[in-house]
């Protein structure tokens, strides 16, 4: 009965998510001024947030700074305030807090290019 809860809880917080995730894996190093470090897998991302998997715990509510190290591009993305929304074992909810404005533009236009690609693949 206590899983089932559970999952009635994650889909309830899928459905007050603020844009839909895109799935995406590729490379997230994280750090905070508590000198914690860490890398995990970026498993999809949004204009507001993204989840990903570590082997570094994090706790719900840490704020973080992020670099997202994404295919095809040159450079990095870097998040200057996230937040810890969530954690399941090694899987974690991010949501962007703040994000300068040229990231924040690069961030949209990358979403909706992978938006409109995983459009074109169910098609």
């Amino acid at each position: 009965m206590g899983s089932r809860m559970g999952s009635d809880d994650r889909a309830d917080k899928r459905d007050l998510r603020a844009a839909p995730r895109i799935p995406l894996g590729c490379r997230l190093f994280f750090s905070n001024s508590e000198q914690l470090e860490g890398e995990a897998t970026l498993l999809d991302l949004s204009k507001t947030g993204c989840a990903a998997e570590s082997e570094t715990a994090v706790q719900t509510d840490m704020s973080l700074d992020l670099w997202i190290f994404l295919p095809d591009y040159d450079w990095r993305m870097h998040i200057d305030h996230a937040v810890v929304r969530w954690v399941r074992g090694q899987v974690f909810g991010l949501e962007f807090l703040h994000l300068r404005p040229v990231q924040r533009e690069r961030l949209r236009r990358l979403v909706e290019k992978l938006r409109s690609q995983s459009q074109n693949h169910i098609e």
